[in-house]
């Protein structure tokens, strides 16, 4: 729909532009709205005036038609060129000049709209493409048009090996011309432009040059003066920049724009001295292109509205510039650039009329076949430093390495041949050494043992009897469960295992001590040590390692030996373990794999034995009978058997069968063949006949399938079929997952996991013990004061202690004697429970100590072990009140309707502490103050506070509190005393309040019977507010 209705608008606009009517051209210009010298739109805005006017006063272009404009500031950005595009299409603009910072997408929707564009200062790359941007073309050429311009120069000296910015001698630098000058200083001081072997081109396309200031490139942006050695520096630069003015006129156009700027409809205007810049002939330029491509549009039948015919007649042709320059428009629509090549010239400063130096035109590029040729132009040429053009390249190379002499190589070839002899001489001498050292081992026959030195034990195959092992970590930590399987001796205070080889004698020819070295040389943690052999008969025989468990039959066989997972992996490792090492090693095969010759260690570690030394025992006579003959070859792999040719060393395939059958016994502890009703004779012939496939049966083996499948590849029929003993490890990982390399470390293991448990309980047995600590302190802490407690606790003597000034609470119930003979003992116990709970849970919020209850009497002291001042006088008063609250709702529990009296008195003075007694130690107070605050008591009334003229005093300190006189009162051994009965207290009242104390540590919270008045397990009690804290 979008699309419809701009067809329609673009149809309307084309009907409406008519011959003799005006032609209405867009102008995007850039300007801030500031007037300044730094304002380009507005200052070259008047050549858009002054080419419509000349174009309209021409009557031989465009005869019919009348060029009018209007303008936009774009703001310089991309969003405000494309809202003045679009205002300026809808406004019946039929083409476009500018805009200046961005022209790509701009250029992309006036193609869209088939309205051309002809920019004078745009000069992004992407708008070069013409089958993107068929109706955009330029006027100010971009910077790519120089390089066909610096590919001239070059190619007319020569140059060849530059690079930008550095080369072997040329320096291109494309940068601003203070960079330039500054890299040609710094070429100058470090001595390189002296001779005129270095040339350095700089291009400037921003900075305008003028001849009327030929030094203006030679200064930095904040010089007045030229620095000392920037002449001589650019006695060896080449400057590339625009042509200047060629035009006499231009002048005079200058300030015909400048004039126009200040016209309608730009009116701008400034007091500033202006300059007008080159872009102002870009603009002038553009719009005369598009006239006269109008015009030859128009004359071919075409549009004004055909903006691809008109930039069609606008590339591929040439123009002359109010430059006074002819221009180019080649086949992308970008304007060829005209260069002006600068070098530095004498010259006289028409102001100062001093003789000088400057930057002077010396050459130009002219066009020839369509690619620009360089030509000078000054007539006494280029001032070179040398006199001519730097070369390519120094004659002797920039390092002088051509004009070396030719080098004597006489010394570095006899180095070399001496070197090479001697590295010959030392392969030699190191293969005769090795070799001499091998034949001295040989020669001293280190393995060869003398009988003699062996002390014999000899046991034969029997479990120790003392032995009662039901479980494999008893037989592994007790040292008296050893068992001996083997001939045993000692050789060199260690135990070894002594093998017979029954022959005559042993010739020791070399193969048989190579044999010999070889098993000697043997090292690995699971194959079993060979220690040597004696050679003196009748006493031949092989010493090897001895490993105290014995073989893995004996242990297979042996049903108090409980084999797990863990034990069944770590075996099965071991053997794989062994086997790949004797496969890798000069070996290459065992031959004789069985589970007798599988030997366990004191730390449960499978050894493998028996192998190697086939020369050594060839000759040797078998002792064993028919039926122990064919039993050792249930092990031996079908080919084995049925070639009588076989070597005894095996075959590594050989062994693979064998550890199949080795694998079986294992998991089934039955034998190499299980519960086979056949004799070792049978089952031997069964399986060298091959007619029939005979295996073990696997039926009822109760282990993982993987194992079985290992089993069933292992012994298979051919060879080849049998996989390698890596492959073997491979497929049986799944047995060790999980576990340790062995069944010590396994072990090991588990202690150190029993270990962590065990200090884990450890740790929560004491945190337990602590909790009970804290509750014994807290029931401590309710008996005696903290600071007592803990010195009895440290042991140490309790001393008394005197205190100035205290106040004691004394309290009882009245009519508790008859109370009590009304009730039970039991009813009596629980009235003054429920009622000291209540009373015990309400001084808890007061600083004070309980004392005791002896029957019906309560007493509290304030002010002892920890003084507190005046507060002891506050603490006790605002406590009684709290009480005397409590106690009138109190409930008796088997009297509902009793209402409980209580009568309280206080007394303040000094008093004694200290702990009486060593079974069941009780803090006690002594002193008359203690016996005048019992008189209190008991001469006080229901529901009353007694309080003493000492007490009194200490409260009217406080202030506060409430009290009245009731006179005096004659007291047994006290005489005649002036009381007062305490009535309440105002907080509001209280002054001089000493510093709050630390408080003394509370007894634990107790849960109050229904009795007391209200819960005070949820709540405070409404009289807490009483307290002084």
């Amino acid at each position: 729909m979008g699309t419809d209705v701009v067809f329609l608008i673009f149809l309307m606009f084309c009907e409406c532009v008519v011959p003799n009517e005006g032609v209405k051209l867009g102008l995007l210009v850039t300007t801030d709205n500031v007037v300044s010298f730094s304002n380009p739109g507005l200052v070259i805005s008047g050549a858009m005036t002054l080419a419509v006017d000349d174009v309209n006063r021409n009557p031989s272009l465009l005869p019919d038609m009348k060029l009018e404009f209007v303008w936009n500031n774009t703001e310089g950005y991309e969003d405000g060129s494309i809202r003045a595009l679009t205002d300026q299409w809808r406004d019946g603009v039929v083409a476009f000049f500018g805009p200046g910072e961005t022209c790509t997408t701009e250029a992309r929707i006036a193609a869209s709209w088939n309205v051309p564009m002809i920019s004078y200062m745009c000069s992004e790359y992407p708008v070069s493409d013409k089958s993107l941007y068929p109706t955009f073309a330029r006027t100010l050429p971009p910077d790519t048009q120089v390089s066909n311009s610096i590919l001239a120069l070059l190619e007319n000296f020569g140059w060849t090996n530059v690079t930008l910015v550095v080369s072997e001698t040329v320096y291109i630098v494309l940068g601003k011309y203070f960079e330039a000058l500054e890299f040609a200083h710094y070429m100058y001081e470090m001595g390189l432009l002296a001779g005129g072997e270095y040339m350095v081109i700089t291009v400037e396309l921003d900075q305008e040059y003028s001849r009327d200031f030929p030094q203006s490139l030679m200064q930095g942006p904040f010089e007045a003066d030229l620095r000392p050695g920037i002449i001589e520096s650019y006695r060896s630069v080449l400057v590339l920049v625009p042509s200047p003015p060629s035009n006499p006129d231009y002048a005079l156009f200058e300030r015909e724009v400048d004039q126009k700027s200040k016209e309608p409809p730009f009116n701008f205007s400034s007091k500033l001295t202006r300059r007008i810049p080159r872009t102002a002939a870009y603009l002038y330029d553009s719009v005369m292109i598009y006239a006269h491509a109008l015009h030859g549009t128009i004359q071919k039948g075409g549009s004004v509205t055909d903006g691809q015919a008109i930039i069609k007649n606008t590339i591929s042709r040439q123009y002359e510039s109010v430059l006074g320059n002819m221009m180019y428009i080649d086949h992308n629509g970008d304007a060829e650039i005209n260069i002006t090549v600068l070098a530095l010239k004498p010259y006289s400063d028409p102001a100062t009329s001093d003789h000088t130096h400057g930057l002077l035109p010396v050459a130009i590029f002219r066009e020839e076949d369509g690619r620009p040729v360089f030509q000078i132009t000054a007539p006494d040429g280029i001032d070179w430093v040398g006199g001519t053009p730097p070369l390519v390249e120094p004659p002797c190379g920039f390092r002088g390495q051509r004009c070396l002499t030719q080098p004597d190589f006489a010394a570095e070839i006899s180095g070399s041949v001496i070197g090479g002899l001697c590295l010959v001489l030392f392969i030699i001498g190191l293969v005769v050494y090795r070799n001499y050292k091998y034949e001295s081992e040989l020669a001293r026959m280190l393995w060869k043992i003398d009988y003699r030195d062996i002390v014999r034990r000899g046991m034969r195959s029997k479990l120790n009897t003392s032995s009662r092992c039901l479980n494999v970590s008893q037989l592994t930590m007790n040292s008296d469960t050893a068992q001996v399987f083997a001939h045993v001796g000692y050789y060199k205070g260690a135990t070894v295992a002594i093998k017979w080889v029954h022959k005559n004698h042993v010739d020791l020819t070399r193969s048989v001590r190579k044999e010999l070295k070889l098993m000697k040389d043997l090292r690995h943690d699971n194959i079993a040590t060979f220690i040597g052999a004696c050679v003196d008969s009748p006493n031949i025989c092989i010493i090897t390692e001895y490993c105290t468990k014995g073989s893995l039959t004996d242990i297979l066989e042996n049903t108090d030996v409980k084999l797990d997972t863990m034990f069944t992996a770590s075996i099965v490792t071991d053997i794989l373990k062994g086997m790949i090492y004797l496969h890798s090693s000069e070996l290459k095969s065992h031959g004789n794999l069985k589970s007798s010759n599988c030997v366990v260690d004191s730390r449960w570690v499978v050894k493998v034995t028996d192998f190697g030394l086939q020369e050594f025992k060839a000759g040797s006579k078998d002792e064993a009978g028919e039926h122990a003959y064919y039993r050792n070859l249930l092990w031996k792999a079908p080919e084995l058997l049925r070639d009588p040719s076989a070597q005894a060393r095996g075959t590594p395939k050989g062994d693979v069968y064998a550890f199949g059958i080795i694998l079986y016994e294992i998991e089934g502890r039955e034998g190499p063949y299980g519960t086979c009703a056949e004799d070792p004779k049978e089952i031997v012939e069964k399986i060298r006949g091959g007619t029939d496939l005979f295996r073990p049966d696997t039926q009822h083996l109760d282990c993982e399938k993987f194992v079985i499948d290992v089993m069933h590849v292992c012994w298979a029929e051919l060879p080849e079929s049998r996989p390698e003993f890596k492959a073997v490890r491979n497929l049986l990982k799944p047995m060790k997952r999980g576990m340790k390399s062995n069944i010590f470390d396994n072990m090991m293991n588990i202690m150190e996991k029993y270990a962590n448990n065990l200090e884990e309980l450890v740790e929560e047995r004491t945190h337990q013990l602590v909790e009970e600590k804290k509750k014994t302190d807290a029931l401590l802490y309710s008996m005696l004061p903290k600071t007592v407690a803990d010195q009895l606790k440290r042991g140490k003597r309790v001393d008394p202690e005197s205190f100035d000034m205290v106040t004691i609470f004394f309290s009882d119930i009245v009519g508790f004697t008859s109370l009590s003979a009304e009730s039970t003992p039991l009813q009596v116990v629980d009235l003054l429970n429920d009622l000291y709970t209540c009373f015990d849970d309400i001084i808890s919020n007061f600083d004070v100590y309980k004392v005791e209850t002896i029957g019906d009497a309560y007493m509290v002291v304030s002010g002892l072990p920890i003084q507190n001042g005046d507060r002891h006088g506050g603490e006790i008063a605002s406590m009684a009140l709290a009480l005397l609250k409590a106690v009138s709702s109190f409930k008796i529990r088997h009297r509902g309707d009793h209402k409980m009296h209580l009568r309280i008195g206080i007394h303040s003075g000094p008093c004694c502490a200290g702990v009486v007694g060593l079974k069941m130690p009780r803090y006690c107070l002594f002193g008359d103050t203690v016996n005048t605050a019992s008189r209190m008591e008991s001469h006080g009334q229901a529901l009353k506070i007694h309080c003493s003229q000492e007490c009194k005093n200490v409260l009217d300190r406080l202030g506060g509190y409430h009290l009245v006189k009731r006179g005096v009162i004659t007291m047994k051994g006290k005489g005649e005393k002036v009381t007062y009965w305490l009535l309440g207290e105002d907080r509001s009242g209280r002054h001089n309040l000493p510093p709050v104390p630390p408080p003394l540590p509370l007894s634990p919270t107790t849960q109050l019977p229904t009795t007391c008045g209200q819960s005070h397990a949820n709540s405070p009690p409404s009289w807490s507010t009483t307290s002084l804290r």
